[in-house]
């Protein structure tokens, strides 16, 4: 089976790269990727000297209708030429192009769509795309259902929840220090992240509580005016650290005891917060989509309303009078629940059922 992959961020794609290079690891059939050239996805794959990556746009407007023409060509070249089978996409730009492209190619390939975000599909048309156009879709958090914006129920569709590499994600389990806890987070600075939240959270502890928290957060550096306005002033300098964006912040979390992830838009079940889980540290998330899917609260990890931040701030003070014990045995307990539950093996094996049933044109959900 030949399978493409699309990813049609410019720049970062976030998750979106994240979930491609999961799926890459699968070695039962030829995989390509199509992204921009410009982007971070087509730049690290050919840093690694991957086969099979192919230059390719996804413009959204009809503004860009000669673009949008030269694209198309190109994708149609693709399939033909690669005699593709499938075509998986993750985005509506690159869905929207692929479905072009059903309509023109001489041949015949099956089109999947995963959806990575919790914004709401408007429109009559996007609605008809996204229902009609695809043979399968696969939701990667169950909170998906209820985010979408219109009543869906279709045999199409199936839960696959995101995978995380738990060999590559794990560290030594480390005592907590009774002195210090080091909050962390790997999830990125966009601005729907919530990681003021906890910053004007800490604000509002008194100061010998305060001080027993340090907070590392890695991601693109928000520039000052940023941070001053979402931080409604004074953002503690003193205690936060911002390391600007790093493609390997495996190192951030070897100097974590606690990771968070407060987002209040956009986010589905963060690849992040599975990654810090199997990096062995309890998250603090807020139940915002499917973030709370990760977590047994008070076991390896908690669960806030999103953007509460007297209720985040009650939860540091609590945090702060816990036994170094039970902190460590928090540790443990996602670390474990990583094990179990959050390992690339299932997605790669469920995704691969899907292919299998689209091939075959059998239902992807017989539950529907």
């Amino acid at each position: 089976m030949n399978i493409l992959y699309t990813n049609f961020h410019v720049a970062g794609g976030g998750g979106h790269d994240v979930y491609i290079r999961t799926l890459l690891k699968q070695d039962t059939h030829t995989i390509y990727v199509a992204c921009p050239e410009s982007s971070n996805l087509y730049q690290s794959l050919k840093r690694d000297n991957e086969a099979n990556i192919l230059p390719l746009e996804f413009p959204g407007k009809l503004s860009d209708g000669v673009n949008i023409i030269i694209q198309l060509r190109r994708l149609l070249a693709i399939i033909q030429d690669y005699e593709i089978d499938i075509v998986h996409t993750n985005g509506s730009s690159d869905n929207r192009l692929v479905t072009y492209a059903r309509l023109f190619s001489r041949r015949k390939f099956k089109q999947i769509f995963t959806k990575h975000n919790a914004f709401p599909i408007r429109g009559l048309i996007s609605q008809w795309r996204f229902m009609k156009a695809n043979h399968a879709i696969i939701f990667v958090s169950q909170s998906i259902y209820q985010s979408i914006g219109f009543p869906v129920r279709s045999d199409k569709i199936t839960v696959i929840r995101n995978g995380v590499d738990t060999d590559y994600w794990q560290m030594p389990t480390t005592i907590v220090s009774s002195e210090q806890i080091r909050l962390v987070s790997i999830a990125g600075t966009s601005r729907y992240k919530g990681w003021h939240y906890l910053i004007n959270a800490l604000k509002l502890l008194p100061e010998p509580v305060r001080c027993r928290f340090t907070v590392t957060i890695a991601g693109d550096l928000p520039d000052i005016a940023t941070r001053l306005e979402r931080c409604r002033g004074d953002w503690l300098p003193e205690q936060v650290t911002f390391t600007g964006f790093t493609p390997e912040p495996y190192s951030i979390l070897l100097n974590g005891d606690i990771g968070f992830v407060l987002s209040d838009a956009v986010e589905t079940i963060s690849f992040a917060c599975r990654e810090m889980m199997s990096a062995g540290l309890p998250v603090i998330v807020s139940n915002f989509g499917g973030l709370s899917e990760n977590i047994e609260s008070g076991q390896d990890g908690w669960i806030i309303p999103v953007g509460d931040e007297v209720a985040l701030a009650k939860l540091l003070t609590d945090i702060h009078m816990m036994d170094p014990l039970a902190l460590t045995k928090m540790k443990q307990h996602a670390r474990a629940k990583a094990q179990l539950e959050f390992g690339v093996e299932n997605m790669i094996l469920e995704t691969q059922r899907v292919y299998d049933a689209v091939m075959s044109n059998e239902a992807i959900n017989s539950n529907q």
